[in-house]
């Protein structure tokens, strides 16, 4: 396992990525969530200052306006110190618990239920992930679940966000929410400013209608399942995700990668429940970016299929889909 995944906890099944604690029973509070996914530590975010050599000696010297993200870790009685990130001046932690306190009102109303949660890069990006009661029938005997995922970032990457993510169930790919343009970008993303804290906790506005955009996008992936894709438009399609590059020498790579999606297109988990579909096709790349990619680096494939590379080309390999329905 790549030293880049410290922790994490999944409630009953193992998930797909082969990380985390597997836990009989969800936590039932964010208290528990973050101890059992080993997230309860803290932040602070600390001075810096350059250590200059002058004349044999080393001297200390300021640095405005940038502060180190310090986390401080107690593991056997002992507090461990490591050094996250660098940050400016108005910069705001917002700490683990307070993130994950974002879904305490939802548990208690009996809808949601915490799913998985742990950290990558060393501390750096932590998510939480819930299940929201039901799931959505796109055909006959596929079914897709459907989560909120909060992720936040102690580096100075990325603000928190708030997103709605589908999974379909029978191979676990995660979805990316459709017609992002028409119906808007679902996700409520919070900056580390003054305002961070009253943001989160005005959050669950934003949450107001959950269930009716999680059937406006199934009725999109119900409209990929129906319309057939001709072989001629499969070639087109893997082509345009995954093109030729100028240089001859890196041709066989695409070629090999668009051969590992056909692959998946022919035979992957739950083709039996599709025909020839552009659902089965927009499938077959999430499952290769879930399950193919970075297949030795867990943490890696986490990553990317969630927040990096591999989500960017999951958004675009659903846009080429819905384009096609639409033709």
């Amino acid at each position: 396992m790549s030293h880049d995944f410290e922790s994490g906890f999944f409630v009953q099944t193992p998930p797909w990525h082969g990380l985390c604690t597997v836990l009989p029973d969800a936590p039932q509070t964010s208290l528990e969530a973050v101890t059992a996914a080993g997230l309860n530590w803290e932040v602070t975010k600390e001075k810096m200052e350059a250590v200059v050599p002058v004349n044999g000696t080393y001297r200390a010297v300021g640095v405005p306006d940038h502060y180190a993200v310090i986390r401080r870790k107690v593991e056997n009685g002992i507090t461990r110190l490591d050094s996250l990130g660098v940050v400016g001046q108005q910069y705001r932690l917002i700490q683990n618990i307070d993130a994950f306190r974002f879904f305490d009102p939802l548990i208690e109303t009996g809808k949601v239920q915490y799913n998985t949660a742990g950290s990558l890069k060393g501390g750096r990006i932590i998510w939480v992930l819930a299940r929201v009661n039901g799931t959505l029938q796109i055909a006959k005997d596929d079914l897709v679940d459907k989560y909120l995922l909060i992720t936040n970032s102690h580096d100075g990457s990325r603000p928190i966000t708030i997103a709605f993510s589908p999974i379909r169930i029978v191979c676990s790919n995660t979805l990316s929410l459709a017609l992002r343009g028409a119906t808007g970008d679902k996700r409520l993303t919070v900056r580390h400013t003054a305002s961070a804290g009253a943001r989160i906790e005005d959050a669950g506005a934003f949450l107001a209608g959950v269930d009716d955009l999680f059937e406006q996008n199934a009725d999109v992936f119900r409209l990929l399942a129906r319309r057939s894709i001709r072989t001629i438009e499969l070639d087109n399609y893997l082509r345009t995700l995954f093109p030729d590059p100028a240089e001859t020498a890196m041709r066989n790579s695409a070629r090999v990668t668009r051969e590992k999606v056909l692959a998946r297109f022919e035979n992957g988990l739950g083709t039996d429940m599709t025909a020839t579909s552009l659902w089965r096709a927009y499938n077959s790349v999430v499952e290769f970016i879930d399950h193919d990619r970075n297949i030795n680096n867990p943490d890696a494939r986490v990553h990317s299929a969630w927040f990096g590379q591999g989500k960017q080309l999951k958004n675009t390999a659903l846009q080429l889909a819905v384009q096609l329905a639409a033709a």
